[in-house]
């Protein structure tokens, strides 16, 4: 009876010192920053980043303090105008949200326009190209598009108010829009140099499906690059509507990656100097639970240096936090990302590491 007892008390112990830890822990990431506002007026222009680094030290636990009002229609969703105010519940802080002039009951219609005007996570400005039009695929997907056979008047090259002939678009489709694309870099697994993750599919261009059929006929309305036989087309969104409003929030992935790639625009190919607010693409994807919102640090890789003392030695300098990065869109094995700050120059080959790894 007393060894019950004893093997009790411990148990009681071990939970008692588990829940001061986790409690502990939890207060400690929870960081505001200083100086931080009571109250803050929503800007057009803001940016959930932004809004997050203004009353947090690390932006990436704001959904620890955002308190949803189910009061108020679509709560995800934060608009110019809105107020959030810092209030504190059992001595925790949340940042609660009240709409000016009071609760809008939204019709579908207006539904559709809110989202429009609901203030971004990131920049869309920066990162709409890539939400609606660049993509990455495996070599599989590539090989199983629609791909062009033919150009009017048996031209050798297609661009703007061509038509251009298509075999692989199933009859029954619904979809009208198509981007046109060709097989663009291939980004390798900077672990094994031979494994392919992904390659990057180029867009050329896009048209509206004037026929169905095999092949289906396709009018080329703009073009950026020379469209050619064999290129691939893919169902493109064109209504407007791009849904940015995801939560930032530490990733969970639990191994390091690496930023592997560099699309922003302006960039050249062969570039690897990447800086606050490029468009990157890093070595994690689905597969790897990565979500858009998740958010990772930026480690600038030491360099390997001669030993000043002992000839013939070299000496690797430790990683060094320089920034962080927020992922907006994944695929299979890879995922587009954006640098949200960086406090030095960084390059391809850099590593990312979730917030909750140490060093």
């Amino acid at each position: 009876m007393k060894n019950n007892n004893r093997l009790l008390s411990q148990v009681i112990a071990i939970l008692l010192l588990t829940t001061i830890l986790f409690v502990s822990a939890e207060a400690q990431k929870i960081e505001l920053k200083p100086g931080h506002p009571q109250e803050y007026i929503v800007q057009k222009g803001d940016t959930l980043w932004d809004i997050a680094g203004t009353f947090l030290s690390k932006p990436w636990y704001w959904p620890e303090i955002w308190q949803n009002n189910p009061q108020i229609e679509d709560p995800h969703w934060i608009y110019p105008g809105d107020v959030l105010t810092l209030v504190y519940i059992d001595g925790k802080p949340y940042i609660t949200r009240n709409k000016r002039g009071g609760t809008v009951r939204l019709s579908p219609e207006i539904r559709i326009e809110a989202l429009k005007q609901a203030i971004p996570t990131i920049p869309l400005d920066i990162i709409t190209p890539y939400l609606t039009k660049n993509r990455v695929l495996n070599a599989g997907e590539y090989s199983s598009l629609p791909y062009i056979v033919g150009i009017n008047d048996q031209h050798m090259s297609a661009g703007a108010d061509d038509s251009i002939y298509v075999l692989g678009i199933a009859s029954d489709t619904t979809d009208m829009t198509y981007g046109i694309y060709r097989k663009g870099k291939a980004y390798k697994n900077p672990a094994n140099k031979r494994e392919i993750l992904g390659y990057e599919a180029v867009y050329l261009g896009e048209g509206l499906l004037e026929r169905k059929g095999s092949p289906a006929t396709i009018y080329v309305e703009k073009s950026k690059a020379e469209i050619l036989k064999k290129h691939r087309v893919i169902p493109i969104n064109r209504d407007g509507i791009v849904d940015a409003s995801f939560m930032p929030k530490a990733s969970s992935l639990s191994r390091p990656g690496a930023i592997i790639g560099v699309l922003a625009s302006g960039t050249q190919p062969g570039v690897s100097m990447v800086g606050a607010l490029d468009v990157v693409i890093v070595d994690a994807g689905l597969k790897d639970g990565v979500e858009p919102g998740d958010v990772f640090n930026i480690y600038k890789k030491g360099a390997i240096v001669k030993d000043p003392v002992r000839t013939g030695r070299s000496v690797k300098l430790p990683n060094e936090l320089s920034g962080n990065l927020m992922i907006f869109r994944t695929f299979n094995r890879l995922s587009y990302a954006i640098v949200l700050d960086a406090q030095t120059d960084l390059r391809v080959g850099d590593l990312i590491k979730s917030p909750f790894m140490q060093q």
